[in-house]
C-alpha cells in the first residue's frame, strides 16, 4: 500500500482536491492532506479529514500537530507528495527554497518523489516567472502536469484549468510503479471490435468492449513507456486518457492507421477483435419485406499485411479460440511472423476478467490464470523483451 501526502493551496479549484482523494482511496492507497492557509478560506479541514479518514495538517506550529516537527515525520511517511491544486505563490516558493508554512517546509524536507500540478487564472499561468519557477521544479525532477485548457473561475477561456482526476492518478501510481521495462518505448494498442458495413444503416460488429486493450494502455503507462497510441474500433468503455487516442471504425481504417505509424514505433500490442469477413456492400438500404441472405468475404488480415512492412516494432498478437486453441495460436503466431501470441477464450470478452497463455516465437510460454485483465496486461509486458 502506497502513501500519498496532498498539498492543496488557496484557489477556486482547491474543492476538487476532494474527488482526487477519493479516488486516491479507491485505489487502496493511504491518504494524508496539508491545507495552505489560503486553501482553508476555499475548503475546510472537516472535509478532508473525514475522506482520507486521516488528521488533516494546516500549520507547523498547529495546536492540532503533536510536534512542531511534523513536517520531517510526514515526509518521512510519504511515498510522495502530489501538490493538487499548486498555486503560483507555492510553485514560486518550491522554486526559490522559501519555506514560510507546512505545505513549503515539506517540498524542503522531502527527499521522494513529487507531483506538481499548476492551477491559476491562464494570465498567471503565462507570465515568464511562473514559466522560470516551473523549469526550475522540472530541472530538479519534479514531474510537472500541465494545466487544461477551457473555461476559468473570472469567466476568460485560456490555460490554467485544474486537469482530469484521472490523469493526476494515472501519473502518481506511474511515478510509483518500480518495473521501467518500457521506459522510453513507443506503444501502439489497438482495441474494441472492427465493423463492416452491410449498407448505409446496418454493419457486422462484434461484442468487444475494449477492456483488455485498456488495461494493456494503462500497464504501459505505469512501465514508463514514452508515448502509447491507441487505434481503435467500437468500445463501451471511455477512451483511456493517459493515450493519444485514434478512431477507426472498419478493418481497413485500421490497417490504414496502423501502416502510418507502425514503422516509428518499438511495440505493438494488437488487442482489437477485428472482423474475419465482410459483406458486399450495397449503396442503397436493402429492403427487408422478404428476408435477406449475406455473402460473407474474407477480409484483409491486418497483421498478415504489416507482416510485409519492414519494422523493428515487437507485436504482440491475441488469439481468440474456442477450440484447438493452442494449436491455432501457434499457427497463427508463425504465419502472422509475430513475437509472442496471447491465447484466450470468447469467455473473456466484455469482462473485467480472464485468464490466457502466452507463447513466444522462441517457444517460451507464459501460463495466467483468472485475473483482473489488469492485472493480466500487467504480467504479460514484464514477461516480454522489447
Amino acid at each position: 500500500m502506497s502513501n500519498v501526502l496532498i498539498g492543496i493551496t488557496g484557489c477556486i479549484a482547491a474543492y476538487k482536491a476532494a474527488a482526487l482523494v477519493r479516488e486516491f482511496k479507491k485505489e487502496n492507497i493511504q491518504v494524508k492532506v496539508i491545507l495552505t492557509k489560503n486553501a482553508e478560506k476555499f475548503v475546510a479541514p472537516l472535509t478532508f479529514r473525514t475522506l482520507s479518514e486521516n488528521p488533516v495538517y494546516t500549520d507547523i506550529f498547529s495546536e492540532d500537530n503533536e510536534t512542531s516537527t511534523e513536517h520531517i515525520a510526514l515526509s518521512k511517511w510519504a511515498d510522495i507528495l502530489v501538490v493538487a491544486p499548486a498555486s503560483a505563490d507555492i510553485i514560486g516558493k518550491f522554486a526559490n527554497g522559501i519555506a514560510d508554512d507546512l505545505l513549503s517546509t515539506e517540498y524542503l524536507s522531502l527527499d521522494k518523489s513529487i507531483l506538481i500540478v499548476p492551477t491559476m487564472n491562464s494570465r498567471m499561468y503565462e507570465h515568464p516567472s511562473v514559466k522560470k519557477n516551473i523549469e526550475v521544479l522540472r530541472d530538479r525532477g519534479n514531474t510537472v502536469i500541465e494545466p487544461e485548457k477551457g473555461f476559468l473561475a473570472c469567466g476568460e477561456e485560456g490555460n490554467g484549468r485544474f486537469p482530469n482526476i484521472k490523469l493526476i492518478v494515472m501519473h502518481t501510481k506511474r511515478i510509483l510503479h518500480k518495473s521501467s521495462v518500457l521506459k522510453g518505448k513507443k506503444v501502439i494498442v489497438t482495441g474494441g471490435g472492427t465493423i463492416e458495413r452491410i449498407d448505409p444503416v446496418r454493419v457486422i460488429a462484434n461484442t468487444s468492449s475494449g477492456i483488455m486493450a485498456d488495461a494493456f494502455i494503462e500497464g504501459s503507462f505505469l512501465k514508463k513507456a514514452e508515448s502509447i497510441k491507441y487505434i481503435h474500433g467500437r468500445i463501451s468503455i471511455e477512451e483511456n486518457i493517459v493515450s493519444q487516442n485514434l478512431k477507426s471504425e472498419t478493418t481497413k481504417e485500421m490497417l490504414d492507421a496502423l501502416k502510418k505509424e507502425i514503422r516509428t514505433s518499438d511495440l505493438l500490442i494488437m488487442a482489437a477483435a477485428v472482423n474475419d469477413f465482410k459483406p458486399n456492400y450495397s449503396k442503397n438500404k436493402i429492403k427487408n419485406s422478404n428476408g435477406i441472405s449475406l455473402k460473407l468475404n474474407k477480409n484483409i488480415d491486418i497483421l498478415l499485411e504489416l507482416s510485409k512492412i519492414k519494422s523493428e516494432a515487437v507485436k504482440i498478437g491475441f488469439a481468440l479460440e474456442s477450440e484447438d486453441a493452442v494449436e491455432n495460436g501457434l499457427r497463427k503466431l508463425k504465419e502472422k511472423k509475430l513475437d509472442y501470441i496471447v491465447i484466450n477464450s470468447p469467455v473473456n470478452l466484455g469482462k473485467k476478467e480472464g485468464s490466457a497463455v502466452v507463447y513466444s516465437k522462441t517457444g517460451k510460454k507464459l501460463v495466467i490464470e483468472k485475473t483482473s485483465k489488469y492485472t493480466l496486461a500487467e504480467q504479460v509486458l514484464e514477461w516480454i523483451k522489447v
